[in-house]
């Protein structure tokens, strides 16, 4: 039967399909097509003095979804035993006001925007680390799935934990790096703009994140009211995107030997549009509405 199967024998059917979980690959959309420039060039010609603001609000409407989480096997890849299966939430369940009906944790950003005339990039760089079967990203003070990263930029990333990781990179990038020493910190150059997901590569199937790499600094996340502010955005006419992923599984992996998940790949995620013409020292209000409706498509 698959749980009398020993830990050895778990670990060399993992351990061998691990070449081949690093090079499945789902596309998720690219954030931006903006003008292209060389990440020295990004900053030269903007003027704080004229300089506007985008803000907003993402809200939800109608029911909110009920996003059950994983419950795992037992039997983690590796050949570790548990005493029971672990629950593990969903990393792209939405996070949604019952009362305010305010959508935290949703991104927003900009297309068209020329990287010579826009803010220099100010954020803080990303680190991906690997920790108690979860997959974080740092970036200053904030932890969380998610990351924005300047294009050309490497990112670091590091087990925490003492037992065998992997990261398989898709999107906008494609590739697969082993953690076999604790601790131990490697690094990606990320040299196109657009969304990266960074996912298991050793069967911890609901580790996920996604980095957000561009040009310029135009990203934002929603607060818990689901409220977001870009600032220091230069007269000009964009196209502004709110964008959510998507929880509904599209289709999964398994391990032939244990019967157990190896990869789970989610449908595409949602996004919105809006065309906007910012004036010189202006404000401008955009609101997003998501629906359960437009998910799981």
């Amino acid at each position: 039967m698959k749980d009398r199967k020993s830990p050895s024998i778990i670990q060399t059917g993992s351990l061998l399909l691990v070449a081949a979980i690093l090079g499945c690959s789902e596309r998720e959309p690219e954030p931006a097509e903006a003008v292209r420039s060389s990440p020295s060039e990004c900053g030269t010609h903007f003027d704080p003095a004229t300089a506007g603001t985008i803000r907003g609000r993402v809200t939800w409407r109608g029911d909110i979804p009920t996003v059950p989480p994983f419950r795992t096997s037992p039997i983690l890849p590796g050949g570790i035993v548990l005493s029971e299966g672990p629950v593990r939430e969903n990393p792209n369940a939405p996070i949604i006001d019952a009362k305010t009906r305010g959508v935290a944790n949703a991104f927003v950003f900009l297309r068209g925007v020329d990287p010579q005339f826009a803010r220099p990039w100010d954020l803080p760089p990303v680190r991906a680390e690997m920790q108690d079967y979860q997959l974080r990203i740092r970036q200053g003070q904030i932890t969380s799935r998610y990351g924005f990263v300047r294009r050309g930029d490497q990112v670091e990333m590091v087990s925490q934990q003492p037992v065998f990781h992997a990261l398989h990179a898709d999107g906008a990038a494609f590739f697969g790096l082993t953690f076999p020493d604790t601790g131990k910190p490697r690094f990606r150059c990320l040299d196109k703009a657009g969304v990266v997901e960074l996912s298991s590569a050793a069967g911890y199937y609901w580790m996920r994140a996604c980095l957000f790499v561009d040009d310029h600094p135009y990203y934002a996340r929603t607060n818990a009211g689901g409220r977001f502010v870009l600032p220091q955005v230069p007269a000009s006419e964009y196209e502004v995107v709110c964008w959510m992923p998507d929880w509904h599984e599209a289709r999964h992996d398994r391990d032939p030997e244990t019967g157990v998940f190896l990869r789970l790949f989610f449908k595409p995620a949602v996004e919105q549009t809006e065309r906007v013409v910012l004036g010189r020292n202006e404000t401008r209000d955009i609101n997003f509405t998501f629906s359960a409706i437009q998910f799981g498509r």
